[in-house]
């Protein structure tokens, strides 16, 4: 069962166009020898690290939205770890779609709009006693 995931990794800054496509190339195989599927890769850029890391002050950001087996995925993490080009890597399992607020609502709209069989014994047992108190009064 493959499940939605996206990885946001850093790719070192001294890496030019070419070399960056190269690495970005080699992160979706990864996910591809792993038995998944890349949907959608978004190169950021170079950014500054908010704090230095191994000696360095920026990066290349990439964000991919991909699928996979939740088993591989530390598979995946391990293999990023020991990276040349990837120093940095966070991934993040995507939430599963929530259903339209719209549609959630009409249906509990129609749920309340339904009106409640009354059970036949107690509609006939409030008539009875009605009828009594009617007859009592002259």
């Amino acid at each position: 069962m493959l499940r939605d995931y996206e990885i946001l990794y850093i790719v070192r800054p001294e890496l030019d166009d070419e070399q960056l496509q190269v690495a970005v190339a080699s992160v979706d195989k990864l996910i591809e020898n792993l038995g998944g599927a890349v949907r959608k890769t978004d190169v950021w850029g170079r950014r500054r690290l908010a704090y230095e890391v191994r000696h360095l002050r920026e990066g290349q950001y990439v964000l991919t939205d991909f699928q996979v087996d939740p088993a591989r995925v530390p598979e995946m993490e391990a293999t990023l770890k020991i990276s040349d080009t990837v120093f940095r890597h966070l991934v993040v399992r995507k939430p599963e779609p929530r259903p339209d607020r719209r549609a959630r609502r009409g249906a509990a709209a129609s749920a309340r709009e339904a009106p409640a069989p009354a059970p036949a014994a107690a509609t006939s047992e409030e008539q009875v006693p009605a009828e009594a108190g009617s007859a009592a009064q002259p």
